[in-house]
């Protein structure tokens, strides 16, 4: 069900009301609210284009390519990663594993451009939920290799089918 929503930036919480599903006490990154530089190393996880490129978890790489996004939208960056329909709400990480950003959009005419909706969005939206969510990402930064970070973190990047 949905919790919250913020139909500017097109974010939601959602919450999973299923007796089978054991909620998650922590998610092993960080959430970074502070503002990334141009020409950070950044990378995607999501399901892009899952008829042609199949369900496997896919990770695009690039860069924070501006501060702002889509017509000098402060709310997101633009990235250099694309982004394909099926990667969209999937999160953006900088190299060293911190949540920067949820993936909204790109520009299908355009090689590697991306949008990203920055952190900071997601946690205003999480402090307006009508429930307290309590800070289930660790304060802790990662530490460890981008192909150790893939396989930590794939777990939690799940395809959402809305029908």
């Amino acid at each position: 069900k949905t919790l919250c929503f913020d139909k500017v930036n097109d974010l939601a919480l959602l919450q999973i009301d299923d007796a089978k599903f054991s909620p998650l006490l922590q998610i092993p990154y960080k959430l970074q609210l502070d503002g990334q530089q141009v020409g950070t190393d950044v990378y995607t996880m999501g399901y892009p284009l899952l008829d042609v490129m199949g369900q496997e978890i896919k990770i695009t790489d690039g860069i924070v390519s501006s501060k702002t996004g889509y017509e000098g939208d402060v709310s997101t960056y633009q990235i250099s990663a694309p982004i394909q329909p099926g990667n969209s709400g999937g999160p953006l990480f900088s190299k060293d594993g911190q949540l920067i950003g949820i993936t909204s959009s790109g520009i299908l005419a355009a090689n590697n451009v991306g949008y990203a909706i920055k952190a900071s969005y997601l946690k205003n939206l999480m402090d307006a939920a009508p429930i307290e969510i309590k800070d289930i990402f660790q304060s802790k930064d990662v530490g460890v290799q981008l192909t150790e970070q893939i396989k930590l973190f794939t777990p939690y990047v799940v395809m959402l089918l809305i029908y």
